[in-house]
């Protein structure tokens, strides 16, 4: 594993903002769009973006078939269950319920790195890894108690448990990328899962189309089209895939509390959702670990 540098944290600060933005997003296009048609514009245009460059890097399309398979069980879980879990799921939780949820990526991808990879937690990784923690949960402190005085309806239930199945899928995401042989680039692996989870769509999409009016489609709803094909699929995926390649599965986790980070801040500049001291406090204890856990890989 090559030593990370600063640009590594970066590319998994940035990855992990965008996947946050992408619960936002999310959000609004359960309401404007049918989910697998949505979805397969977006995947269509990612690829339009990937393959290309792909082509022009020379990069040999040849993989393993082990490599293969660890790819398509990514496209499944990580991208296809993913996005069909969380934006169904946001179609009856709200924001701040899925938000809730998203804190408990890190939980999940270290609990995994340590019982599928083996690997060993530090004293300044755990303590990382518990900064991180406490501040996901010191974020979702005005939400747990909005929640504990307004209890969910059954449908809002039902919401949270698909936003929860879909976080043990991006959980699963991360430790699946350190199965794939080193030699698997990050921006090939990206180009394949994108490719395995577009025909997954495809398949499931035609329906939809057909009882879709395009006529209600805007600039709006384009964007959004575009921002979950350039940005969450491209760009978000590429860069969390090179972060993860370098650092340990365990010190990826403590990045994943970014997620619920962006998605309060997102859902206060666009949703207009109120904003505490508890989310102040909560991103600095997240910022915390990410400190303690980067420090602890230059050691």
């Amino acid at each position: 594993m090559n030593k990370p540098t600063f640009s590594t944290y970066m590319e998994l600060v940035i990855a992990t903002s965008i996947v946050g933005s992408s619960v936002v997003v999310g959000k609004l296009v359960v309401m404007r769009l049918p989910v697998f048609l949505s979805q397969s514009a977006s995947l269509a245009v990612a690829l339009l973006f990937l393959v290309p460059i792909v082509f022009i890097k020379k990069y040999s399309l040849r993989i393993s078939k082990r490599d293969a398979l660890i790819l398509f069980i990514q496209a499944l879980i990580g991208m296809f269950l993913f996005r069909v879990l969380m934006l169904y799921g946001l179609a009856y939780a709200s924001a701040s319920e899925s938000g809730i949820l998203t804190s408990l990526t890190p939980a999940i991808v270290a609990l995994l790195s340590y019982v599928l990879l083996r690997e060993k937690i530090t004293l300044r990784s755990g303590l990382g890894i518990a900064c991180s923690l406490i501040g996901v949960l010191a974020l979702q402190v005005p939400h747990i108690s909005a929640l504990w005085f307004n209890a969910p309806n059954a449908t809002s239930f039902i919401g949270m448990l698909l936003v929860l199945s879909a976080v043990f899928g991006e959980a699963a995401l991360t430790v699946l990328r350190k199965m794939l042989s080193s030699h698997v680039s990050s921006l090939l692996g990206t180009m394949y899962i994108t490719l395995f989870s577009f025909f997954m769509f495809l398949a499931c999409s035609f329906v939809e189309a057909q009882q879709f009016n395009f006529n209600h489609v805007g600039v709006g709803e384009m964007g959004l089209v575009l921002y979950y094909g350039i940005f969450v699929t491209a760009l978000g995926y590429v860069l969390w895939f090179r972060g993860v390649s370098r650092v340990p599965a365990s010190t990826a986790a403590v990045y994943t509390g970014c997620i619920p980070v962006s998605t309060l801040l997102l859902s206060y500049i666009i949703l207009r959702e109120s904003f505490s001291f508890a989310h102040l406090a909560g991103a600095g204890f997240v910022f915390l670990g990410i400190m303690l856990m980067s420090r602890s890989e230059r050691r």
